[in-house]
């Protein structure tokens, strides 16, 4: 995905203390949206790639000067949400949930680095606590730029927005594709029955997790709906290759809460669905 901008006309730098600021991260980029909450319109979009093959350190080098200089991101807000792209996340159901064992959840199934922090966020339409992990360093380069700031793993907005959006009484399973790995859950009837994500090193290997899924769940693939996002073309050899084994494919938009500025329109809003549906998420 290239570089990229666009502004609406009705942006007001002078105002900025009343937006909002949804930051999506992690070592290939930096995608951002600004959120009119007044207007409920989104009036900025922007995607910046960057180098390739950055080690940590000249990684958060280029975060926090990208951060500290542009000319957007310098800006005050009134409220700023992060996503944090990571596969490293757990939920725990509320009933089980106590915060000084956070540790011992994120450990059970994902290992803990010692530079990592632990966050947390409650996905009010699972009943359950999103575990995650940022960097430290990361954390502290936003934290020091924006004074009002909260911190969420991609899995909060594609969870709650697939259990937000689609009540059919059939199961559904939605797969956003990041860079290197992939996220899938299955929703029936208002009801999350499988979250989970998978690293991928070709289209072959997306594939071949999606069917898994639908085996596992004894879904048929003629009748079952799949709903895609994230990064990948529309009517990529990805979706071209889908549709021989699945036959109802369709692309996820963001939520009809928000209205968006008309210079987004050649933005492909697919890719980018968890970063403009985080203002759902409390």
């Amino acid at each position: 995905m290239q570089n990229f901008a666009f502004i609406d006309e009705t942006l007001d730098i002078n105002l900025t203390q009343s937006y909002f600021l949804s930051i999506q991260v992690n070592l290939d980029g930096l995608s951002f949206c600004i959120l009119d909450p007044v207007r409920e319109k989104y009036i900025a979009f922007s995607n910046i790639k960057f180098q390739e093959n950055l080690n940590h350190d000249d990684f958060y080098d280029v975060l926090e000067d990208l951060i500290a200089n542009h000319n957007l991101l310098k800006l005050s807000y009134k409220y700023t949400k992060i996503i944090w792209l990571s596969k490293k996340n757990t939920l725990i159901p509320n009933s089980y949930f106590q915060k000084e064992d956070l540790k011992k959840y994120f450990e059970f199934n994902q290992k803990l680095h010692d530079l990592d922090e632990i966050h947390y966020t409650e996905l009010k339409y699972v009943q359950a606590y999103s575990i995650f992990t940022i960097p430290n360093t990361a954390a502290n380069i936003f934290v020091k730029q924006y004074s009002k700031v909260s911190f969420y793993n991609q899995q909060s907005p594609f969870i709650e927005y697939s259990l937000f959006k689609y009540h059919s009484e059939a199961k559904t399973v939605f797969a956003n594709i990041n860079h290197d790995f992939i996220d899938l859950c299955i929703i029936e009837n208002g009801k999350l029955l499988l979250y989970n994500n998978f690293t991928y090193k070709s289209d072959n290997d997306i594939i071949y997790f999606i069917l898994y899924v639908f085996d596992q769940f004894k879904l048929n693939t003629q009748q079952t709906e799949l709903i895609l996002s994230g990064n990948f073309d529309k009517n990529s050899k990805l979706q071209i290759k889908l549709n021989e084994f699945i036959s109802h494919i369709k692309l996820n938009k963001p939520s009809e809460d928000f209205s968006y500025s008309y210079t987004f329109k050649k933005i492909p809003k697919h890719c980018f669905i968890n970063l403009f549906n985080l203002n759902l998420c409390e």
